[in-house]
């Protein structure tokens, strides 16, 4: 059976990490892998709550995203009232999943913690009535969704939308990556740079950051135009017919936008 020619493998009672330079073998230096999954540990910390922080390394990211479900449930009826104040200022603009970058001129909405304008779980149609909004923006959502989530959501937002209102989706080009993984250029590197491995930078946009669903241009245009809208492209990140366009500069580079509108 062959090897890998970088790893070592240790007979019982024999150990396989490398001597120190001082020969004690005592206190070896963590391995690139290690310090990785240390960082990824931190980073799942990088919460401004407190209490947040106590918690989070305690629960899985999908039992802290049933908790946000379930609390941002329970403000409901809050949230349908304070909704209506928002209603007065028609034609709206929707910032869903807005994770606390919220946007001048935008209603953002996001689950309870995430400090919106309204508290609301985007699986379920809308606390506003119907044809409201002049354009919807999500960045960074629907890979936090399965694909049949994503879809269903995509479905209930049309009821909001005036007719020929504008749609606008960024999610992480898994496309991108995987193109990249494949034929070894530098956009892995540029995108993820000091992953221990490619391969460690690749599976981030599949299974890090509470990511259930990976997308593409054409997989996004297909799930929008099932959705019910019209005319579903890709956009140039930055581009838009929304102006100004509401993409977050960080994110440009690794998204793919599609923008599409409500039927008449």
């Amino acid at each position: 059976m062959g090897l890998c020619s970088i790893c070592i493998v240790s007979r019982p009672g024999e150990s396989s990490d490398p001597p120190s330079a001082t020969g004690s073998g005592h206190n070896p230096q963590p391995t690139g892998l290690a310090r990785y999954l240390d960082e990824r540990a931190a980073e799942s910390g990088n919460s401004s709550i407190p209490l947040s922080n106590l918690l989070r390394p305690l629960m899985s990211p999908a039992t802290r995203l049933r908790g946000k479900q379930l609390a941002t449930a329970a403000l409901s009826p809050y949230t349908r009232r304070r909704a209506r104040a928002y209603e007065a200022a028609t034609p709206l603009r929707l910032h869903l999943g807005s994770g606390g970058n919220n946007l001048d001129g935008w209603v953002n909405i996001d689950l309870v913690g995430a400090r919106a304008d309204l508290a609301w779980d985007l699986r379920h149609r809308l606390p506003l009535r119907r044809a409201v909004a002049e354009a919807v923006f999500l960045e960074h959502v629907l890979e936090h969704m399965t694909v049949t989530d994503g879809v269903r959501t995509l479905q209930l937002l049309l009821e909001v939308l005036v007719p020929g209102g504008i749609l606008r989706v960024g999610v992480p080009d898994a496309g991108l990556y995987a193109t990249s993984y494949v034929h070894h250029d530098s956009v892995l590197e540029q995108l993820r740079p000091g992953r221990p491995t490619r391969m460690l930078a690749l599976g981030e946009v599949f299974q890090e950051h509470g990511h259930v669903s990976a997308w593409d241009g054409e997989t996004l245009c297909l799930a929008v135009a099932e959705a019910g809208y019209h005319g579903a492209a890709v956009m140039p990140g930055g581009t838009s017919k929304i102006a100004p366009a509401p993409d977050s500069e960080v994110r440009i580079p690794e998204t793919v936008y599609v923008e599409a509108t409500a039927p008449s």
